[in-house]
């Protein structure tokens, strides 16, 4: 799991703070239209957990000694499925590219051999 990975090394509350981070920065609809209060309550809602959980996370989460689990699986798999949705998004990116280059590959001239060799006879 791309959440795992991510956050190898860290204790429960880091990893919590890491994913709804993650979330809320994803959902953020930038400076001149949203808050960041209204990104995190919107990555909250996203996870399934309560706004004053992640209120605590946020502004707590370096004093905090644990989450609960629900808490953090709720946070994980909402991580996982924001991975999940960006790598699929660069896939079909990639795919239209050479997709794209494949048809123009069947218009393009083929090069001549020896084209911008010296020739050894000159």
């Amino acid at each position: 799991m791309r959440a795992l990975t991510d956050t190898e090394g860290m204790g429960s509350p880091e990893r919590a703070a890491f994913w709804l981070t993650t979330i809320a920065t994803r959902l953020h609809r930038g400076p001149r239209r949203d808050t960041w209060t209204s990104a995190r309550d919107r990555a909250a809602a996203a996870a399934g957990i309560s706004n004053s959980m992640a209120q605590r996370i946020w502004q707590r989460w370096e004093s905090m000694t644990d989450v609960s689990g629900a808490v953090m699986i709720n946070l994980m798999v909402a991580y996982e499925r924001i991975c999940v949705a960006n790598e699929e998004a660069a896939q079909a990116d990639r795919d239209e590219r050479m997709a794209l280059r494949g048809n123009n590959a069947a218009f393009a001239k083929p090069a001549r051999a020896g084209v911008g060799e010296i020739s050894p006879h000159h």
